[in-house]
């Protein structure tokens, strides 16, 4: 019996360590957002450009949905890492299978969302940081 707590007990440490990791990436994000939006609404670029309008306008576009998609994924975790409470009172393999399942699910769908906003991020910065003004 006590190694099947140690186990219910290590799932949920692991369970409430990447809850925090995604929680510190994800306000950190929100900080890189905030950067962007300033970004791409500020002059600092060279208008010499012709295709600067339209590529920022594509990019403005974007990070509102990378903002939407953050806020979203946000509160899902926020709702898990309160699930998690109900996870301590679990005391059965199907119970733990369910939270598992729910994690790793979230789990993915998190690492989907931050290897998509990365890619994002390193397009705006690639490209504003070659159209700046001298």
């Amino acid at each position: 019996m006590h190694s099947l707590n140690n186990t219910h007990e290590d799932s949920l440490l692991k369970f409430h360590r990447d809850v925090l990791w995604w929680k510190s990436i994800i306000e950190f994000t929100e900080t890189e957002i905030s950067f962007i939006n300033r970004l791409l609404n500020s002059n600092a670029f060279d208008v010499k450009h012709p295709d600067i309008p339209e590529n920022l306008h594509k990019f403005k576009h974007q990070i509102k949905t990378e903002t939407r998609e953050l806020n979203n994924i946000k509160e899902i975790i926020e709702g898990h890492d309160n699930k998690m409470i109900g996870m301590i009172d679990c005391d059965n393999l199907s119970c733990d299978a369910a939270y598992l399942e729910n994690h790793e699910s979230l789990k993915n769908h998190f690492e989907k969302f931050f290897k998509n906003y990365s890619e994002y991020k390193s397009r705006v910065f690639n490209y504003t940081g070659s159209m700046l003004k001298n």
